[in-house]
């Protein structure tokens, strides 16, 4: 049974006061530091996501995802709950049996580089797998985009996605290649560069995936500083823009 969502938040809260507590606790006695199941969940966690840095490079999940949160993890990265954790961890370690990951990259015009790992790249064909509680009738668009990448970037000219649901039950997706959707990953991908050298939040992106997004409440709690709304940050395209010669 799912809880409400501000009995969610207490829990959450009194789980994130307790862990403060023994860390505290850890730093105040003599014994030696000792490592619990939250040190292992975080340094798997960190490995699986690992943080570019380089703004010139972007990453695939982050061209074909939302702007504002590939922005904000790099920016204002937030810390994830136990729960989105270790959610990511038993999607990712569900699956690994079946990748050979394969990382690349493909130079994306103005300094920009696309940068990604497939799950599994055949002679022919690339693969990736993805978990979640309901199979689709049609690939996810996020998905079809990643996919549609990691064509271009190992030049393959045919790719499948592939869902599992927790009963076991799949779904493929037999994708060709297209050299308009990539072009519009490269150029979302420019954008974020742009925006991340600049210091401007994109704006908003609304989609299912807000609800379990780390960075939420930036994005929808209200506030008086209309500045630090996506919405607003629009207007900040102008600084940009080349000013006309009088």
């Amino acid at each position: 049974m799912k809880l409400p969502a501000m009995e969610e938040q207490i829990i959450q809260k009194v789980r994130k006061k307790i862990k403060v507590g023994v860390e505290n606790y850890r730093a105040a006695s003599d014994a030696p530091a000792k490592v619990d199941v939250y040190d292992v969940i975080q340094e798997v966690f960190a490995d699986l996501n690992p943080n570019l840095g380089d703004e010139s490079k972007i990453s695939v999940e982050e061209a074909s995802g939302c702007l504002r949160r590939g922005y904000l993890d790099r920016k204002e990265p937030a810390e994830r709950t136990h729960k989105q954790m270790i959610s990511a961890l038993m999607e990712k370690g569900a699956l690994s049996v079946l990748e050979r990951p394969v990382e690349g990259m493909v130079e994306g015009g103005s300094n920009v580089k696309l940068v990604g790992r497939a799950d599994r790249v055949e002679d022919d064909v690339v693969m990736i797998f993805r978990r979640i509680s309901d199979l689709p009738e049609i690939p996810y668009a996020e998905h079809f985009i990643q996919l549609n990448s990691y064509l271009h970037i190992f030049n393959k000219e045919e790719g499948v996605i592939i869902y599992f649901d927790n009963d076991g039950n799949e779904a493929e997706f037999i994708l060709p290649k297209s050299e308009k959707l990539f072009k519009e990953t490269l150029r979302r991908a420019r954008i974020l560069n742009t925006l991340l050298r600049n210091n401007i939040t994109p704006a908003i992106e609304p989609s299912a995936r807000c609800n379990d997004c780390p960075h939420n409440e930036k994005c929808y709690y209200s506030s008086e500083d209309k500045q630090k709304w996506g919405l607003w940050a629009r207007g900040k395209w102008r600084e940009l823009k080349p000013k006309p010669f009088l």
